[in-house]
């Protein structure tokens, strides 16, 4: 049986209070339309766009008001939320912070979260100046829609970390983040999240920040076999995905490439 996954597809402020706003505007449509989980992207809690001191400078623990805000939404509406935020990591150093995606479940309650990895220090922008790498893969959690996998915009042109997932049973991986305008990027961005797809016989989503002239919304996603399940424009939008997590097996079991590895050569 399917189940709903919205992608909700938006900007964000230098104002958490509105940011909260257009979180609960998006929430109450998605549970609205039946979705299990809706998706925010990279950066929702506050933009990583102009001065990074005010990126830095804004960010918040988990156990801060944002996320138990974000946590109360989850519970009155009944619905699991994935949202990334800028946090604090005053223990490591001043001038920098986690950037940092956050699992609620449907009672408001911490399920997971994950730190970026792979920090975006290509095409002109140095992400390693104001944030700090994690150094922990987010280890694939079992939800009432599939065994979920999670990684953050520049981690999809990394595909260990889509194939670690797979080798421990995720089903569905998603991609909350915030892909960079510019030329062929688009191609780029769907392209990755098709061959995350196959190459590992899950479902894959990402969910894109969309702000005119920086970031290309454009949320797509995509089966283990190739079909497209939603592909976005540039607006802000709600896309609700159809997601089947049994596709897995019998992609897998179609195409066993999980099983066919060498690992005695790589």
């Amino acid at each position: 049986m399917p189940h709903t996954i919205a992608l909700a597809q938006c900007g964000s402020l230098p104002d958490t209070t509105k940011n909260l706003k257009t979180a609960e505007y998006f929430i109450h449509q998605a549970a609205n339309a039946g979705a299990a989980l809706i998706v925010f992207p990279e950066y929702f809690m506050y933009p990583c766009i102009g001065d990074p001191t005010l990126y830095v400078n804004h960010s918040q623990s988990i156990e801060g008001p944002f996320v138990s805000c974000m946590s109360g939404l989850a519970e009155k509406f009944g619905i699991w939320i994935l949202f990334g935020m800028n946090e604090a990591a005053p223990k490591l150093r001043q001038d920098k912070c986690f950037n940092t995606l956050i699992l609620l479940d449907d009672s408001g309650i911490l399920q997971g979260t994950y730190r970026k990895t792979h920090l975006f220090d290509a095409f002109d922008w140095h992400e390693s100046d104001h944030t700090a790498a994690g150094d922990v893969l987010f280890s694939p959690l079992e939800t009432p829609f599939g065994k979920l996998g999670l990684g953050t915009c520049y981690d999809l042109r990394f595909p260990e970390l889509a194939r670690s997932a797979a080798l421990q049973g995720a089903e569905i991986f998603i991609y909350p983040s915030a892909w960079v305008q510019g030329d062929m990027k688009a191609v780029q961005w769907k392209t990755l999240l098709t061959a995350r797809a196959i190459e590992n016989g899950m479902t894959v989503l990402g969910c894109s920040q969309y702000i005119k002239d920086t970031f290309i919304g454009q949320s797509f996603a995509c089966d283990p076999f190739g079909r497209v399940l939603a592909d976005a424009d540039e607006s802000s939008q709600l896309i609700l995905v159809p997601v089947t997590p049994k596709d897995s097996l019998r992609a897998r079991h179609l195409v066993p490439s999980l099983k066919n590895m060498r690992n005695d050569l790589y």
